[in-house]
């Protein structure tokens, strides 16, 4: 199930960003902790009483030619209306009602948006009384906050995780494997999509996501139900290409959330870019299936050593990722459609793979001994005890005397072993350090 977005919206110099990293702060980024990546933090999780949803910044994609920022604002508040599952409306009290302000306001009222008008630079409770002139815009209670001291912040997410608790949401069929359709543009998805359905009258029909979200398609194969999530394009068309760049990377965030398996769409005539190798890391720290499909395949020149090169250039390239399966595929030509979806089942069965407690040890534990931890600030490791605490994502836990002390290396160590023995194809595979449990005294 996709987490709610929540977007941030307003003029410039009203206090959005502050507002955001205020209520991200010491939760994990999407975006900026990835190599790579130059733009600002323009998006992340955030969590309050319980209630986790994907926090937006509509401030950081701004272009920079003075004439196309006003376009770009108008933009980001319409695609938001389209977009988000809420919206934080953020004015400045200093400034009191602009006719921007007016002009937004009337735009959301109009979409019958849920809002939540927040006034910010409210510093001090002598400042309070500024806030009711904001009543006007006709968005219901003004919040009066502090972005920047952190004033009123509680309140104000008290009464955002209020309303998202009310947004419905359609629970989707558990039989079925869920496919995410992900990749750059122009890379085939949508042809990918076409020619499943085309060639399976056994579709039964449309089935909607979220109430926001755009329309999945199901598939029936070889008595296996899939539902193909399709990363869709804007309703709108924007004109600003930040924008257009923005959202639809956000679609594909979304899109991601909601599978099981990430079928990723590369195009053989450029190879596996940065842009893609972040989009892989992405459904890998979401701990999702992954399968990478080298789409136009039918474009390269081929000899007897061609695939064997591609596959071993694209391992390079993957790095810690080279576990995730390649198919080679051209839509154009029809051919290796239904081997992606073989494959895309497979892993989908090896992230629900269990492993025996006797058989983790049996096997691992001589491992370790022959190759123990190294000792760390004096102190000699000990690992004791491992057995698989979970599946859909696996978590592999391993017992110990000192579990804060595990080095990175060995834990990569421990995972080639693990694949090595299990294989996990495609799966993300997730090795935790425990303290040792205490043995039981037997009773006398």
């Amino acid at each position: 199930m996709s987490l709610p977005i929540v977007t941030i919206v307003g003029r410039p110099n009203v206090g959005k960003s502050t507002l955001f990293n205020r209520i991200i702060r010491k939760r994990e980024a999407i975006v900026d902790d990835q190599p790579g990546v130059t733009r600002d933090r323009l998006y992340g999780e955030a969590e309050w009483s319980g209630q986790s949803f994907i926090l937006v910044d509509t401030g950081g994609y701004l272009p920079r030619t003075t004439d196309m920022i006003e376009l770009a604002i108008r933009e980001q508040v319409e695609i938001a209306i389209e977009e988000a599952d809420f919206i934080l409306f953020v004015v400045d009290r200093a400034s009191g009602i602009t006719d921007w302000d007016a002009q937004v306001a009337e735009k959301l009222k109009k979409a019958n948006k849920s809002v939540l008008l927040v006034v910010n630079k409210v510093d001090n409770n002598m400042m309070e009384s500024e806030i009711y002139q904001f009543y006007n815009l006709g968005l219901g209670e003004p919040f009066g906050v502090s972005a920047l001291q952190g004033r009123a912040i509680g309140d104000m997410l008290d009464a955002l995780v209020a309303n998202l608790k009310e947004v419905p949401v359609v629970p989707q069929p558990t039989e079925a494997i869920r496919l995410a359709i992900v990749g750059r543009e122009n890379v085939g998805k949508s042809s990918f999509v076409n020619t499943l359905l085309g060639q399976n009258r056994s579709i039964v029909t449309p089935i909607p996501g979220t109430t926001r979200d755009p329309i999945d398609s199901e598939l029936n194969y070889r008595k296996q139900k899939y539902i193909l999530i399709d990363t869709a394009g804007l309703k709108r068309k924007a004109r600003v290409k930040e924008n257009v760049l923005f959202y639809s990377h956000l679609r594909t965030v979304r899109s991601i959330q909601q599978a099981d398996v990430v079928l990723y769409l590369v195009d053989a005539s450029e190879g596996p870019t940065r842009q893609d190798q972040r989009v892989i890391q992405e459904a890998a720290h979401r701990k999702k299936g992954i399968v990478i499909a080298i789409n136009k395949w039918d474009l390269v020149p081929k000899d007897n050593k061609t695939l064997t090169t591609w596959e071993k250039a694209i391992r390079e390239k993957l790095g810690e990722f080279s576990y995730i399966p390649i198919v080679f595929t051209s839509v154009l030509q029809k051919k290796r459609l239904y081997k992606l979806l073989d494959v895309a089942t497979e892993v989908f069965h090896e992230r629900g793979k269990y492993l025996r407690t006797s058989d983790l040890n049996d096997i691992l534990l001589p491992v370790i001994k022959e190759t123990n931890p190294p000792a760390t600030q004096g102190k000699e490791i000990k690992i004791n005890f491992i057995t698989q605490v979970r599946k859909n994502p696996p978590v592999i836990a391993f017992f110990c005397n000192f579990p804060d002390l595990i080095p990175e290396s060995y834990k990569r160590f421990l995972e080639r072993k693990i694949r090595a023995t299990w294989g996990f194809k495609g799966v993300p595979l997730t090795v935790v350090f425990k303290l040792k449990r205490k043995t039981n005294t037997p009773a006398p």
